[in-house]
C-alpha cells in the first residue's frame, strides 16, 4: 500500500489494517512479487531485513507465491479485464483465493471482484 509506504495523505487506514493484519485479527495476502517491490524501493540490504523480519512475524499474513505459468494466466487475465501486469498479478490471485482487493486503486472497479479500501476492513 503506498501510501503507507510514503506515507501518503491516507496512510492511516492502510496502517490500521496492516496492523490487524499483524495481530492475526484479519487475514491477509501479499504476493511475494509485492514483496520484493517494496524490498526493491528500500534498497538498503538492513532496511530489507528488517522489513522482512518484521512481516514475517505478522499472525495474519500469508505470503503468495507464483510460479510461471500462473505469471502466464495472470498476464492473460489482466489483458482479458484492461488491467496492466501489476495489477493483473493481484486480480488474478484475489479471484483464485476468492478474496477481494483491498486498495485505494480504482482500477480494479472495472473488474468483476469486490474491491474495498483499508477503511471499509477495519471500519473507519
Amino acid at each position: 500500500m503506498p501510501e503507507l509506504l510514503y506515507k501518503r495523505q491516507k496512510w492511516v487506514e492502510p496502517y490500521r489494517f496492516l496492523e490487524k493484519v499483524k495481530s492475526g485479527n484479519i487475514r491477509g495476502y501479499v504476493l511475494q512479487f509485492a514483496v520484493h517491490g517494496i524490498s526493491a524501493i528500500l534498497a538498503r540490504p538492513d532496511l530489507v531485513e528488517a522489513f522482512l523480519s518484521e512481516i514475517a512475524t505478522w499472525r495474519g499474513l500469508e505470503i503468495v507465491k507464483s510460479n510461471m505459468e500462473e505469471e502466464i494466466e495472470a498476464a492473460r487475465a489482466a489483458a482479458k479485464v484492461g488491467l496492466d501486469f501489476d495489477d493483473g498479478l493481484h486480480y488474478y490471485y484475489a479471484k483464485k483465493l476468492g478474496v477481494p482487493i483491498v486498495s485505494f486503486d480504482k482500477d480494479f472497479d472495472k473488474t468483476d471482484l469486490k474491491r474495498l479500501e483499508p477503511g471499509e476492513v477495519v471500519g473507519g
